[in-house]
């Protein structure tokens, strides 16, 4: 297993430094907007920290989506019969083969977690402890673990190309249904709010809202070991469907 993540690694080293690139960035213009914005001081209510938590949570989104769009990355490389071949022949066979690739991605999400989480923690400090995205952060690394649960299947059996069409389909429906909440169910306590930033953070940190954001981790935890155990059993279904 160590050398087949390594071979990852080594093959995706321009996808990886992206990953780091990209939540270094953010996170530092996370810091840089906590010193510009004088700290502790500005912040004189719950609304000034909603508001700020809402601008560090989209910064911490762009962290963690912008390198998933080069996962797909990862998987095109072996997409013909010889490198499926090969992969089948060394002692881990298929299994391991398709388990380093999860473990590629765990590794990459999880370096980014890390890298936001001092970030984080530094804006934290300017700010007095008045701020504090690290909740906002442990569910954007749940969600995109979940997308890649999603996503990875599709992958192993019809191609990175169809994998990333069948993601963008969920994640639209997703969004769809979202949007149809915020169409016709019940906001007034959104629109009605003074500062609808500090009423979204404050409904984030509501009972049911906390309960299940709570189990969410560990929903995404099991749906990535079962999207493994999948991809495993489609491995060689969708091996049989590459070119040479």
């Amino acid at each position: 297993m160590p050398g087949l993540l390594y071979k990852n690694f080594r093959i995706n080293r321009s996808s990886f430094v992206f990953s780091l690139i990209t939540a270094g960035l953010c996170g530092i213009t996370a810091v840089l907007l906590a010193v510009f914005m004088g700290g502790g001081d500005s912040i004189k209510d719950s609304s000034g920290a909603g508001s700020v938590s809402l601008v560090f949570g989209l910064l911490y989104y762009l962290a963690f989506m912008l390198p998933a769009m080069t996962t797909s990355m990862l998987f095109e490389a072996d997409e013909n019969k010889t490198c499926c071949a090969f992969a089948m022949s060394v002692p881990q066979g298929g299994k391991g083969h398709v388990e380093s690739k999860y473990w590629y991605i765990l590794t990459d999400n999880l370096v980014v977690l890390f890298v936001l989480f001092i970030s984080d923690t530094a804006a934290s400090c300017i700010f007095g402890g008045k701020v504090s995205s690290s909740l906002t952060l442990v569910l954007l690394f749940c969600w995109r673990l979940l997308l890649n649960a999603v996503e990875i299947p599709f992958i192993i059996r019809f191609g990175s190309q169809k994998g990333i069409a069948i993601k963008g389909a969920v994640v639209g429906l997703i969004f769809l249904a979202a949007g149809i909440y915020f169409l016709f169910g019940d906001i007034s306590w959104l629109i009605n709010a003074d500062d609808p930033a500090a009423a979204f953070i404050e409904w984030l940190s509501g009972g049911d809202v906390i309960f299940w954001a709570g189990l969410f981790p560990f929903f995404s935890a099991a749906a990535y070991r079962v999207s493994c155990i999948i991809s495993v059993k489609l491995f060689r279904k969708g091996a049989e469907n590459y070119e040479q």
